[in-house]
């Protein structure tokens, strides 16, 4: 059995304080098993609870992703990283659909009631209950891309990564990306040569799709490490890699916490849209391709070996 299907199988959901503690507790005996020093940071005075592997402060990179997993939406969380008047008309859509359901609510309201006034009210209490559930709502019980995909990545690469090597690199899995980052915000804000100057890789959504998509600022980009990813991601067999800069690409992840931060995920080619990604916070979240994760994982080893 797979990292990423063994994570499936015990830890589908990641959400609740249980969930997440007994999640962290797993991690932390496969690292001990792979002869790693892990431990539990608290950040944002204990509400993030952040896995460190390795010394994040002086290592050559660090690899990250979240493990939290995220609400279920009425509609999938897409991701149109390259084309915005595509994605502009999707998030429209999305604020128009909502916008429409609320009125509805508001209207039923102040029909049944016969006051004006109560069907504002509901109007704009539905608007914000529906905007409140995309963070806080019922558990998506489906999250094997988002993000299963990218905490097996790496796991699989401190597999493959001999013990000579291990003083280079370090890893994060950070807690709550879906409330807006706040785990590896906090965890910036408490480490500000790693918010400012390390070079950080971040694996999310990673295992659908055969075109893999980095995002990264010029201030990583300048970096030694990153001409060196850069050849690793390319050498993957069989998959594409393209590279981007972050300003001019939507991806929304934990790299954009730190100044060098890369980010990573796989997309799938789609006529008149281009890269693209779908599924994400819905129950079709049910599947990721092993070879991206293996991909990934070797890729990243060959960057720490080069180092």
């Amino acid at each position: 059995m797979t990292i990423c299907e063994q994570i499936t199988e015990r830890f589908p959901v990641r959400k609740t304080a249980a969930q997440k503690k007994a999640f962290r507790q797993w991690v932390m005996g496969e690292c001990a098993q792979m002869g790693y020093t892990a431990r539990i940071e608290e950040n944002d005075k204990g509400r993030q609870q952040n896995i460190i592997v390795g010394d994040p402060e002086h290592a050559e990179v660090t690899f990250t992703a979240h493990y939290d997993t995220p609400s279920t939406i009425l509609l999938p969380d897409l991701h149109i990283p390259r084309n915005f008047p595509v994605y502009l008309l999707w998030q429209i859509g999305m604020i128009g659909g909502m916008l429409a359901l609320a009125f509805l609510v508001g209207l039923a309201l102040g029909l049944l009631t016969r006051d004006g006034d109560l069907l504002i009210l509901g109007f704009f209490g539905a608007f914000v209950a529906m905007m409140w559930l995309q963070l806080n709502g019922v558990a998506n019980k489906h999250n094997v891309n988002d993000n299963t995909s990218g905490v097996a990545a790496l796991l699989e690469t401190m597999q493959r990564i001999p013990g000579d090597d291990r003083a280079k690199v370090a890893f994060i899995l950070f807690d709550n990306m879906e409330k807006g980052r706040k785990g590896s915000k906090a965890y910036a804000r408490d480490h500000l040569e790693m918010q400012h100057t390390r070079f950080v890789v971040n694996a999310d959504s990673v295992g659908v799709g055969d075109v893999f998509v980095v995002a990264a600022p010029s201030l990583a980009v300048q970096l030694p490490q990153y001409a060196k990813l850069e050849a690793c991601l390319a050498a993957i067999p069989e998959k594409e890699t393209r590279f981007f800069s972050s300003v001019t690409t939507r991806m929304n992840s934990d790299f954009r916490s730190f100044k060098c931060g890369v980010g990573i995920m796989a997309c799938r080619m789609v006529p008149g849209v281009g890269l693209y990604l779908g599924d994400l916070h819905t129950g079709r979240d049910d599947t990721a391709d092993q070879g991206n994760i293996s991909a990934l994982a070797e890729a990243f080893s060959a960057l720490v070996k080069q180092l």
